[in-house]
């Protein structure tokens, strides 16, 4: 018997150390209907916040001041319907809880990974965009994600004669040091 309470008493401590990381990951496309995946792009020039101006709320039960860096990558494909070029650009956006205009630049909305397409006519382009988060890098949208619950959507612009755009995957991947306090 205390044998078994050694050994587990040292396994506790394992997992308890200063340099154990724990990764998390949300899939923030989960949060989203399978009917607000697709984005219909008209004719003409088009600006759109998607899934909607106010973003999808990706709800955290805590704040994670325990983390140390993030990751946001998103993946899908824009189709050109039309007779020319669609050219434009996409990018992640990223706004505290309570910001519910995610294209505004305020109330805390931030831009991540602006990413400029050109398909051709008839054509399609499978897009992927990953962005790094740390006290270093993007720390605004860093400190948006370790103050708890955020919103995100994707801005998309474009000119063309019509088109689509399917996101496939979102995630947030997360890192941190539960036991950072133990040095």
């Amino acid at each position: 018997m205390p044998r078994l309470i050694i050994t587990l008493l040292l396994l506790l401590l394992v997992g308890c150390s200063a340099s154990t990381r724990y990764t998390f990951k949300f899939d923030i496309l989960s949060f989203i209907p399978q009917n607000q995946r697709s984005l219909n792009i008209p004719s003409g020039y088009y600006l759109v916040v998607y899934p909607g101006l106010e973003g999808q709320l990706v709800p955290l039960p805590i704040a994670l001041d325990i983390l140390e860096r993030g990751q946001i990558s998103i993946q899908g494909s824009l189709t050109n319907t039309g007779a020319i070029p669609m050219t434009g650009s996409y990018e992640i956006r990223l706004a505290p809880e309570s910001d519910t205009n995610l294209n505004d630049n305020s109330g805390g909305d931030v831009g991540l990974g602006n990413t400029s397409f050109n398909v051709a006519a008839g054509q399609s382009q499978n897009i992927s965009t990953t962005v790094s988060l740390s006290a270093s890098e993007n720390s605004v949208a860093f400190n948006i994600i370790k103050s708890g619950s955020f919103r995100i959507a994707i801005r998309v612009e474009a000119n063309s004669n019509g088109g689509r755009f399917d996101l496939s995957a979102a995630e947030a991947k997360v890192t941190g040091r539960p036991f950072a306090v133990i040095k």
